[in-house]
This record gives structure tokens, sequence and C-alpha cells, in this order.
């Protein structure tokens, strides 16, 4: 994502004067849902700017009023007897462990917390709250849950609240359990494939992530994590509970994500030529590009132009499901792989590692990646737009409130990066039919060694570069492709980040990068940092680029 959204609402909880802003409606009855509390993150301002400056090589302006701290209130689900809370917690520094943190009942009680550890792979975090050892009254039975079920949608919030003293009355605001409505679908395989279901519902913001589904009875469905207005995934109690919650509670601290130090792309974005070479009967699946030495698929004997079918119990159709069954998992974990090499099945065991410089996953794709690249992507993203612009008009419509402003904020931002990925997608598709052409013609004329690089492209982080031929990258560069810099605007991102003209942009740290296609998409639909690998004189190096 292009900007970093917060899972939960973050707000200036101190200071904050209501000026007559009467309590918003929908707060939970007290004690109709025991087992969810509000957590309230303490986080200090400047420890929070002094990890982007280091982290990002940023300058951060900070007004003379900003305050000391703000406060990130999110939704906790009691998940055991012994006091254990998981939640989802933004702005939150994976190596502090020593965070402020309380929690607040549904009765209204509250109490401090400890994190005990983050779940890197799914972004979950584990509190424990010793004042509610031994109170846990379980209601985490599986739930059968159909197709378009209607749910309750239980979340943290911040309500207005009114004390007396001998001052006179004063106004503060204080976080609450509010109750909102919606469903869940069953049939979405980019969710599946992450083990968990998607739920919509119109009151859905980013502020929402974390909120505890529930069936109209009360019995308790999972915990959302958010993906796009109106939409998140919700992972099952019994994978929160019975897995994530117990490897950070049997570890005692943070779990590194899984990672299998091997990169690839769709069969269905092969050219035809290249895809008849492999012999293959379907265009579903994944063929490796690169395996990285000493990472986890180079110790189990994946090897390149392996073309991956399966994980475990499932089918891989291509380069999204592969990503989705991978994102959640931890390092540790032991994945079969089902592939075929050389026109003939095989299965490998795989040990995922820990992903190199581990971090919160909080969100990925707004929509449903298609098994099909380019063309069912492109149109799952022309789908979501009409959608968000239909709403967006909805919303226009409404008077003047928070809910609505901030339902405006959040689907401008979510349909300018729509756009965007659209625009990459486009050029990619582009590039990819062009490549088609070019083969078919070079096939037909018998030139197949040619070793002319392309046209130089700019790139708006501030460099200008040109696709290779396998020929030249091979010859000459000892790659297989990339994008050769041929210039570099001073002063500008890529010189910030070091990059040199001569330098070849090879992958990204979960990519190989062989086209200007794949380049210009990836600084389109990217966090405001990449890392990028490059080779330089012969030798692979490692650089981080500023994308904002």
């Amino acid at each position: 994502m292009s900007r970093v959204v917060s899972a939960s609402l973050i707000v200036l909880l101190t200071g904050f004067a209501a000026h007559g802003q009467q309590p918003e409606r929908g707060v939970v009855v007290q004690g109709s849902s025991p087992w969810v509390v509000s957590v309230v993150h303490t986080v200090d301002l400047q420890k929070v700017l002094a990890r982007m400056r280091e982290q990002k090589n940023l300058r951060v302006g900070v007004a003379p009023s900003a305050p000391a701290y703000i406060y990130n209130v999110a939704t906790g689900l009691i998940v055991d007897n012994a006091g254990h809370i998981v939640t989802r917690l933004a702005n939150l520094d994976l190596q502090d462990k020593d965070q402020k943190i309380s929690v607040t009942t549904s009765t209204g009680a509250r109490m401090p917390a400890r994190l005990i550890g983050v779940d890197c792979a799914t972004g979950f975090a584990v509190l424990e709250v010793a004042s509610l050892s031994g109170v846990w009254q379980s209601v985490a039975t599986p739930v059968l849950v159909s197709d378009g079920m209607a749910v309750n949608i239980v979340s943290s919030d911040v309500v207005q609240r009114t004390a007396t003293s001998q001052g006179g009355n004063s106004i503060f605001l204080s976080p609450a359990l509010k109750l909102a409505q919606g469903s869940v679908l069953t049939k979405s395989p980019y969710a599946n494939a992450r083990g968990a279901l998607t739920l919509l519902s119109n009151s859905l913001m980013a502020r929402n992530d974390s909120s505890v589904v529930q069936t109209l009875d009360n019995l308790v469905i999972g915990i959302a994590q958010w993906a796009g207005f109106g939409r998140a995934y919700v992972f099952p109690i019994e994978i929160v509970r019975d897995t994530i919650a117990r490897r950070v509670i049997e570890r005692k601290d943070n779990v590194p994500a899984g990672w299998l130090g091997a990169t690839g792309v769709s069969l269905a974005q092969l050219p035809e030529g290249e895809l008849d070479g492999l012999g293959l009967r379907r265009k579903t699946g994944v063929i490796v590009r690169e395996v990285l030495p000493d990472g986890p698929a180079a110790a189990s004997g994946i090897m390149p132009n392996d073309v991956i079918v399966g994980l475990d119990d499932w089918d891989v159709t291509g380069a999204p499901d592969l990503k989705a069954m991978l994102s959640w998992s931890p390092a540790g974990r032991k994945i079969t792989l089902k592939a075929i090499r050389n026109r003939q099945p095989l299965n490998l065991t795989v040990v995922l590692g820990a992903r190199p410089n581990s971090t919160l996953t909080m969100s990925s794709w707004v929509v449903d990646e298609a098994a099909d690249p380019l063309l069912s992507q492109r149109e799952e993203v022309e789908k979501r737009l009409a959608g968000l612009q239909s709403q967006y008009k909805i919303h226009l419509k409404n008077e003047h409130s928070r809910e609505r402003d901030e339902a405006l904020r959040e689907l401008e931002f979510e349909m300018r990066q729509l756009m965007d990925i659209e625009r990459g997608l486009l050029a990619a598709g582009a590039e990819l039919e062009n490549a088609r052409r070019a083969q078919s013609a070079d096939y037909t004329r018998g030139n197949v060694t040619s070793d002319e690089p392309g046209a130089d492209v700019s790139f708006k982080v501030g460099f200008t570069g040109r696709e290779l031929t396998p020929q030249l990258a091979a010859a000459r560069f000892q790659t297989r492709g990339g994008i050769l810099v041929s210039g570099v605007v001073k002063e500008s991102a890529a010189d910030r980040a070091g990059i040199r003209v001569g330098d070849v942009i090879v992958s990204s740290h979960d990519r190989m990068i062989m086209s200007v296609a794949q380049l210009q998409a990836l600084l389109s639909t990217k966090p405001a940092e990449i890392s990028l690998k490059i080779m330089r004189d012969g030798q692979p190096t490692a650089i981080t680029l500023n994308n904002q």
C-alpha cells in the first residue's frame, strides 16, 4: 500500500474538547459480550517519529502543540482462562516489549495489560491481563457458518462521557464497545487460502480492524482483519485461539513470519513459446524463477523452472494463491509443495525460515487476487472501483458527521490506490502482449539471439533504465534479466537510495523483476519503502528505495 494505514483508530484522547457533541448511538449493552474488551495502547509520539526517521531516512517535522502521546484504540478477544487477549495494534515497535497498554471490559472495568508478542505472519498481538486470569467463561465453541449469513460486529470506539466533580461537570472521551451488522461469505478463494472468511459491512473502516465477529446469538465466530472499505477477513476463533495465540504464548515472544526463499510467476503470465516448452496441459501453477542460496527452498531441493501446483491440501492456480497461503504461515512451519519438474510430479517438504526483517502483516491486497493474472485482476479492480464509487456517491449525499467524513476519506484513498493498481496492470498487460508479439516475430524470423537492450524508460523515483534481453543479461551482467540503470537524477529518491548508473535491478524482496512493466507495477502498488536487489560489478547488493 502507498501509505501506512493504521489498522486501529488513532485518536487524541487528551486535550480533546467535545464542544457539545452528543454521545454516539450503538454502544453495546454492558455485559452482552463479556469476552470482548477495548484495548488502549498509549504510544510515545517521539519514539514513533524517531523510528520513522531511522527506518525511512526522513525528516519529520512536528508542531510545537503536538501531544506527547497518541492513543491507539483497538478491540480484543479473551481466548482462555489465563487472561490472554488477542488483538491487532498499529504503530507497534516489535523490538520494544515495554508498551503501555490497558484494557476495558464490557462492564467498564479497566486494568493494565502486558504485551507477550506478535504473530508477524498475521499481525495479531497477544496480551496478558493478570486480573482476568480465572474469570474466563468459554463461549468459543465451533460455529457453523453459511454463505451470506448475517452477523454482529463488536468494535471498540470512543464515546463521550460526563464526569461530575467539585468544579462542575467535565466532558471526556473513553473507549466503549459498539455493535454493527454485516454478513460473511464462505466462498472467496483468496480468503479461504488464508483459512479465513470474508466479512462485508457498510460500517467497516480501518478503525474496525480486530473487531470481534459474532452470530446474532452472540457466539464468537472470529476476529476481523480489515481489508478495505466495507470489507474484512475473519480468522475463525479456532485458528486465532489454538494456532495463532498458542504459538506466541509458547514462544513467549514475537513469532517471525515464514519465508520460502524463492520467487516465481504465474504460468498464465508466460508467453506461449515458453509455456509450450514446459509441456503442461494447463496454465495453472507457479514457475520458480529464482531460488535464493542458503534459503529454505534451496535446502528442500526446489530448483528454478520447477512448477508449483499445490501446497499441502490446496491447489495453487497462480502466484496470488501461493502468496496468500504463505503469507499467514509462521517461521518453522513444515509444508509440502506439490511440483512438476521435467514433466514429472514430485512432492517437496519445506520448513519455512524466518522472513528477513520480519514486520507486521497488517493487510494485503484490497481486492481478491484472481487465479488468472492481469486481465482477471484488472476486472476485479474495476469491479471493486465501481462499487466504491457507488458508495462514495451515497455518502456524499448524507449530512456532515464524523462517520460520513471518515468514510469519504477512506473511500478517496482506496479509489486512488485502485486507480494506481489499474494503471500498473494495464501497463503490464500491454508489455506482456508486446513481448508475446515480439517472441512470435522472433520465432518467425528465426531471430532468438538478439543482444540489443531495449529503449530507455523514465521512472518516477528519479532514474532511467532499459530492459535487458536474456542474452545480454547473461553475457555481460551475469544475471537472467533485469533493468539496466542508464541514468540517475541528482538528489532524487533513486540517488538518495544509492542507485548508480550501470546497476541492474533484478528483484524486489519477494519477486523477480524481468521487465519494465514489472518494475512500473511494483512502484505503483508497493508501500512507501521498497527493498530492491541489484547486481553491481557482478555482485548482489540490497538497497532500500523511498517510493513516496
